[in-house]
């Protein structure tokens, strides 16, 4: 034994908490980039309706709301 404690993991500084907001930011960044992309669009283009309405804009208007609650959560402070 050399006398020297255990490491505990790594140390954490103050700026530690925004940047990992601002990696959830960029990820969820990506991921609206990817649900909007238009050859996913392309899948529900199609004249099928959920509840009457047609099937793009459930997935575009659910797609936005999802993402607005994600970035509502990722912002948020802890």
């Amino acid at each position: 034994m050399s006398g020297v404690p255990p490491h505990s993991g790594p140390a954490r500084g103050p700026h530690d908490g925004t940047i990992r907001r601002r990696d959830r930011m960029v990820g969820l960044f990506l991921l609206a980039a990817a649900l909007f992309n238009p050859p996913l669009l392309g899948l529900f283009g199609t004249e099928g309706r959920i509840l009457g309405v047609p099937s793009l804009y459930v997935w575009v208007l659910g797609g936005w709301a999802a993402v607005i609650a994600l970035a509502a959560l990722a912002s948020a402070r802890r």
